[in-house]
């Protein structure tokens, strides 16, 4: 967070008011104080710290809003990103959490690694939106360094924590379709992307810059690829229809790379893991969340050794949390159904990693603005450039070798 000032919509400041009056500070004797996030918290919105102060005790809260930029509210389709989340926050995640308590899980067993939410607002017809957040920095939690490959202990926690998530789906629509059936989000993405040309073009461009890694050398793979982007809309449509990967369809946070995992520390291990940004859940192939993680956040030599193994981590821990919710992980998820949604839908994660794999290699002092043309803005850097050819190359490598290219 910087140290600008910034003078807050008036409906940001009734929020945190009342929110202040909720957490039990004085009216008349509390002040708070507003500070600008950077401009590159996101494409699709703005994240705020809001600090309120009485006497010795200190709140500091969170505010994620759209962007103050009508253009970019509009290139990025942010108020439906932004319904989606209150969604979330409001009526999906509580109900989730809910399914659970009712049933006796714990926050150890089950699934409960979200930010606490204090308040949400959604106003679509004045293009205003809020998620008044607790502050998880304040809990010394951070995020892994994005210029790197995550290691074997996050990786786990991420698969763990990812499985318990999923399997609450699998599970509510076992035991209580009537209630899941009101939980099944169609995808935000694919309408966004559409809509915006700015982000057609940074998808084409990304597709283009991965083909221009290919040699002479890669003749298969550069054909492969060369597919892939020519009919990258139409797969990512196919991907991204939950009806296509029934009876396997979860809800999916959407957007699962190391920018919104959050962790928290005991003996120099990972032992707190938190998911943020959740606009892009989405009811589809649980899939798309595990190669999006392992695709995008691991590189090629981390999975040669642990691939195989983050895979059996994974459905270990979603046939745990199934059977500790009263299902049958054998009926609803074997192994092989795994197996199956990965082959079928893992192209998806390569279109991603083309788009997102340059985001991850480009040094945070040397991130764009966003009102340019974004399209071949990042990883622009000698030593950017390196590291995405690495990572881009390990990723077509694998997922040809996996078959899922």
């Amino acid at each position: 967070m910087s140290d600008t000032k910034l003078n807050f919509p008036s409906f940001v400041e009734e929020t945190v008011n009342k929110v202040a009056l909720e957490l039990g500070f004085t009216p008349g004797r509390y002040t708070i104080t507003y500070e600008a996030g950077s401009s590159c918290d996101g494409l699709v919105g703005e994240l705020h710290q809001a600090v309120i102060t009485e006497d010795a005790r200190t709140e500091s809260l969170f505010c994620k809003i759209p962007p103050m930029d009508p253009v970019r509210r509009d290139q990025f389709n942010t108020m439906k990103l932004f319904q989606r989340e209150v969604i979330l926050y409001g009526e999906v995640l509580p109900a989730m959490y809910k399914f659970q308590r009712d049933r006796g899980v714990s926050e150890a067993e089950g699934f409960f690694n979200t930010p606490k939410c204090y308040s949400t607002y959604l106003d679509l017809a004045k293009e205003e939106s809020l998620i008044l957040m607790e502050n998880l920095s304040m809990k010394e939690l951070r995020s892994w360094d994005k210029l790197k490959s995550v290691d074997f202990d996050h990786a786990r926690a991420l698969m763990i924590h990812l499985a318990r998530f999923h399997g609450l789906s699998l599970a509510l629509k076992d035991q209580q379709p009537a209630v899941f059936e009101k939980i099944k989000l169609p995808d935000v993405l694919l309408p966004s992307v559409s809509n915006s040309p700015q982000l057609v073009a940074m998808f084409e461009a990304s597709l283009d810059n991965a083909i221009s890694l290919l040699g002479a050398e890669y003749h298969e793979a550069k054909s492969k690829m060369e597919f892939l982007k020519d009919n990258y809309l139409s797969i990512a449509e196919c991907c991204l229809d939950g009806k296509n990967a029934e009876p396997y369809a979860v809800l999916n946070h959407g957007d699962c790379w190391v920018n919104n995992i959050m962790y928290g520390y005991k003996n120099a291990l990972p032992h707190e893991l938190v998911l943020i940004d959740w606009q892009l859940a989405r009811y589809v192939s649980p899939a798309l969340d595990v190669l999006y993680f392992l695709f995008c956040c691991t590189d090629e030599a981390f999975r040669e050794q642990h691939f195989d193994e983050m895979l059996r981590i994974y459905h270990s821990s979603i046939s745990q949390i199934l059977h500790r919710l009263g299902s049958d992980p054998i009926e609803l998820f074997p192994f092989s159904a795994l197996q199956d949604q990965l082959k079928r839908f893992g192209r998806f994660a390569v279109i991603m990693g083309a788009f997102d794999i340059p985001i991850l290699c480009t040094e945070p002092a040397d991130m764009p603005a966003l009102d340019g043309d974004l399209s071949e803005a990042f990883a622009s850097s000698p030593e950017a450039q390196q590291r995405y050819a690495t990572r881009m190359l390990g990723v077509i490598h694998d997922a040809i070798r996996y078959g899922y290219l």
